[in-house]
């Protein structure tokens, strides 16, 4: 019976840091051998299987296979050219070190052991050296007859740091093997192993190589500190990882700028913006005091995004005013609409303006979620009057806003008065220089009306030619008859609609047949609701229906005074989910009510309009008035 398999992972490791000792521990001399990968998953001899595992891909598998060659190639080329440069760099070292070539002992033959040493010296901090290295060990211990020792022992650990060929199991077997020909260890080569763990993440053997180092009383360098902070960040220790970064930091000269760039692409892809802003800052810091490297194009892009896309806004400025507005980087054109969404939050207007200078620039047609953008950040500033000139601007380049666009303006507005009284003004002013849109007009109505006194909003309706040259739309009716209760009232809204030769949209039928279910003589309500379901458009699963609080005005309406109707009403209604039973229940409770009480109240014709108003709301308990 098969054992069950133990799971090691980081947090057994953790827990158990012990369990990789015996892993560690096993022997394994052939550290000189190559980690080829197979040429072929169908490595038999014989030719039949061969032929049959190639039927058995694909062409979308041979396709891959042949990006990959692709890649493999591109990526040895540029191996090649690096170790081309690198023995232009170094003369003295022969060639043949660098590539693979039969006639590498022969070079050497004419060197002396110590330039051979020095050579393997300067390889161990060069990239792809992984053959050369060990071709210089391997030539010095069978050709020369060298005894192993710390500096091959150290030449080959740092060897490992290969990304193709290195291995932090090998490097730990090299410290072990060392330890037991008696070669006493050095702290280069622990601070190769270090580097090998930041390549091959290990946790056992680094917390291995600390612990010896801490007991032979070996003190850390700036590059083993790098070594382990990047450690820990392959192992997800971020917190650790950036403190480490921090102790480090406290002598500038000792952070490479890359290791900021690494904590930059870690943090911002994981949406750790504060601190990715805190040792950006820092960065930038260290740049203009040491003169260090600025920070890459590719790193300000990318941290825009990361910045943008999560709405950070701190971070958003500050990567847009050193990198952005200086014409270092121009980010997309959705990085940039994230900026302004961003902008218009925050309500920061130089940044949002800076945002459409730059679409603007590229020659882009604003469209209504840019200028809407920008009166969302004027009114986060206060500033009521420029927020009213973008709506007029944005029909100056052709675009209709609507009520949709108004929102910020109106609940500025709803919240006094006295804005209201301003905005009026505002426009008046606005006519002399542009065409002012309904929508701005429009907002200001709705404000007034939002108040209750829906007599002074229509006398502000009537001024409406005074400001807007081309009239109202549909949206000004719109806004009028949801405050409307009496005929009288609707009947010139109605003649409006018609003079001005608009098409009654469904919000404005739905209203006339509440308005006119509130009336002694309610037959005009069957006539608009007919209207309202002869005029859906083609193709629409359902006709147009009234709104549930329509509904039930024409309802209780039916129920007052017994009309026939009522039954095709409630059925349709119920059937569209408007009312329930609770509503019957009580519109029929009203209708008793309304029945008995017909003779003490005076005829609803001769109530003012607040009074029908207050009436209808009385008549009805509060769940009759919510919106549908």
């Amino acid at each position: 019976m098969l054992g069950s398999r133990i799971i090691v992972d980081g947090l057994w490791r953790c827990l158990c840091p012990s369990v990789d000792i015996v892993s560690l521990s096993k022997p394994f001399d052939l550290y000189h051998v190559l980690r080829t990968r197979p040429t072929s998953r169908c490595g038999l001899s014989s030719k039949a299987p061969r032929q049959q595992c190639r039927r058995q891909h694909s062409h979308a598998a041979a396709q891959s296979r042949h990006n990959t060659k692709e890649r493999r190639e591109q990526t040895e080329n540029a191996r090649v050219a690096y170790l081309k440069r690198l023995a232009k760099r170094n003369p003295w070292i022969p060639g043949a070190a660098f590539q693979d070539s039969d006639a590498f002992n022969i070079k050497l033959d004419g060197m002396s052991t110590r330039t051979i040493y020095a050579a393997l010296k300067e390889l161990q901090d060069a990239e792809d050296t992984y053959l050369a290295i060990t071709r210089f060990v391997e030539y010095l211990v069978k050709e020369r007859g060298e005894q192993p020792n710390a500096a091959l022992y150290e030449s080959l650990i740092k060897a490992n740091i290969n990304t193709h060929y290195g291995s932090a199991k090998v490097a730990a077997q090299l410290l072990k093997e060392a330890q037991s020909h008696g070669i006493a260890t050095t702290p280069e080569m622990y601070q190769g192993l270090l580097e090998v763990t930041a390549v091959h993440p290990d946790y056992v053997l680094r917390a291995q190589v600390l612990h010896d180092m801490k007991t032979r009383w070996y003190n850390l360098t700036p590059s083993a500190e790098v070594s382990i902070i990047i450690s820990l960040l392959r192992d997800g220790q971020y917190e650790l990882a950036l403190w480490k970064l921090e102790e480090l930091n406290k002598v500038p000269i000792n952070v490479p700028s890359w290791l900021f760039d690494v904590f930059l692409y870690t943090f911002g892809e994981l949406g750790f913006h504060e601190e990715t802003l805190a040792i950006l800052k820092n960065r930038q810091r260290i740049v203009d005091t040491v003169k260090r490297a600025p920070l890459s194009f590719n790193a300000s892009q990318f941290l825009l995004d990361v910045f943008s896309r999560d709405a950070f806004h701190p971070g958003i400025k500050y990567v847009w005013d050193h990198s952005v507005t200086p014409g270092h980087i121009h980010p997309p054109d959705g990085v940039v609409l994230n900026v302004l969404n961003t902008a218009s939050m925050h309500g920061d207007a130089m940044l949002a303006m800076s945002a459409i200078r730059e679409l603007s620039a590229r020659k882009m047609t604003l469209s209504m979620h840019h200028y809407e953008a920008l009166i969302h950040v004027h009114i986060r500033q206060n500033d009521l009057r420029k927020a009213l000139t973008i709506l007029c601007i944005m029909s100056k380049a052709g675009l209709s806003p609507d009520l949709s666009s108004t929102r910020p303006i109106f609940q500025m507005l709803r919240d006094s008065q006295v804005l209201v009284d301003q905005a009026l003004g505002i426009l008046h002013d606005l006519k002399l220089q542009y065409i002012v849109p309904a929508a701005a007009f429009n907002v200001v109505l709705e404000s007034t009306a939002a108040f209750g006194n829906f007599r002074i909003a229509f006398d502000l309706y009537r001024t409406i030619r005074q400001v807007c040259a081309n009239g109202p739309d549909l949206e000004t009716f719109e806004i009028l008859l949801q405050h409307c209760t009496m005929r009288k009232s609707m009947n010139f809204l109605v003649a409006e609609i018609e003079v001005f030769r608009l098409k009654p949209s469904r919000s404005i039928l739905d209203h006339l047949v509440r308005i006119c279910s509130l009336q002694d003589d309610y037959e005009m309500a069957f006539r608009y609701l007919e209207m309202m379901r002869d005029r859906t458009p083609p193709g629409s699963p359902e006709t147009w229906w009234v709104s549930r609080n329509s509904a039930l005005a024409l309802l209780r309406r039916c129920i007052q005074t017994r009309d026939q109707r009522f039954e095709h009403i409630f059925e349709e209604s119920r059937r569209r989910r408007l009312v329930h039973e609770d509503d019957v229940k009580s519109l029929m409770s009203v209708g008793a009510q309304y029945a008995s009480a017909s003779q003490s109240q005076p005829s609803s014709s001769d109530l003012s309009e607040q009074d029908r108003l207050e009436s209808a709301k009385h008549s009805v308990p509060n769940v009759m008035f919510a919106q549908a």
